[in-house]
């Protein structure tokens, strides 16, 4: 086509928005330290259930190890409800300073004033 003039041969570059790995504040170092831990900790609780269960399972009738696998089970899902708690009072706290939004268990920071952060631009005079 005349007059367009274009280089098919350039390779663009993704711009890389929020990569895991680029952290630019210690409030996304935190989030991220966090999001990491929550995940870490429910694949710690997944597996302490699937313990109790497997124990259950071969408890063949014996009370005691029955009590022993009821008390792993019950544990297991003690332990999912502070998992469960931890993000909620992180999300609350994030959400009610207005610092950033919860997204699954990424929290996105918004400390750009010109962003629609609630934060003033400038300090009142």
């Amino acid at each position: 086509m005349p007059g367009v003039t274009t280089n098919i041969n350039k390779i663009v570059q993704p711009e890389s928005d929020n990569s895991v790995f680029e952290i630019k504040d210690i409030g996304l170092l935190l989030s991220r330290v966090l999001s990491i831990s929550l995940v870490i900790g429910a694949i710690i609780v997944f597996a302490y259930l699937l313990w109790g269960a497997f124990d259950w399972i071969m408890s063949e009738g014996d009370q005691e190890k029955l009590k022993s696998a009821r008390l792993k089970i019950t544990h297991a899902f003690i332990g999912l409800g502070i998992l469960a708690l931890v993000w909620l009072i992180w999300s609350v706290v994030i959400n009610f300073l207005g610092i950033g939004e919860v997204s699954g268990l990424w929290v996105n920071f918004n400390l750009n004033p010109d962003a629609g952060s609630t934060l003033p631009a400038e300090p009142p005079i």
